[in-house]
């Protein structure tokens, strides 16, 4: 069985970016929006700042993204305490909420919402809030929301989509593989392992 298969076409008519409104993108005018990217966090996006050594005092703060600018490769974000920093994806993680699904140690969790703050890249896990107290949960334990955007990893039948970032467009729980927006004409579908924040 193949990891991914490959599908043409974009997004489906009546769905609307981003996982917002129909006509919130809109609004009056004044302010001049980005086209929306799969590879990239939209501006409003919670992130964890991590993994700065120039600017190291900004470590393990929270921040929301303010802009991209593709030709430097880094993101504008305002961290809470009011500074904006311009900071390359690598340095960000995004921060969501996510449901818990197959965990086997603790049944009685499956179908929970949890809050993913961080990942352990040397353990494979995200730090998630789990009925109010922080779990490890490895990626294959957590369904990621649609709209968030990911990175693929671990495709050995389609390599060259690995350390991408795409679109979470949906989740088929028969199949147990998202639905990923890689390109506005391709999309992947994944197991669970294989996409990470």
């Amino acid at each position: 069985e193949m990891m991914a298969q490959m599908m043409g076409g974009g997004m489906g008519a009546g769905m609307s970016m981003g996982g917002m409104p129909p006509g919130s993108m809109g609004g009056s005018g004044q302010r001049r929006r980005r086209r929306e990217e799969p590879s990239v966090l939209p501006d409003s996006t919670r992130v964890l700042v991590r993994g700065l050594q120039g600017a190291a005092q900004h470590n393990g703060k929270i921040a929301q993204i303010v802009g991209f600018d593709k030709a430097s490769n880094r993101y504008t974000v305002q961290l809470d305490g009011g500074d904006q920093l311009r900071i390359k994806p690598s340095n960000l993680f995004q921060q969501c909420e996510a449901e818990v699904i197959n965990m086997q140690s603790r049944p009685e969790c499956n179908g929970e919402r949890v809050g993913i703050k961080d990942f352990d890249e040397a353990k494979g896990r995200y730090h998630a809030l789990l009925k109010g107290q922080m779990a490890a949960l490895q990626p294959c334990n957590v369904i990621l929301p649609k709209g968030v955007r990911a990175r693929v990893v671990g495709l050995t039948g389609a390599p060259q989509w690995n350390d991408k970032v795409g679109k979470v467009l949906d989740f088929d729980r028969d199949k147990g593989r998202y639905l990923v927006q890689m390109t506005d004409e391709q999309q992947l579908r994944v197991k669970l392992e294989n996409l990470l924040l």
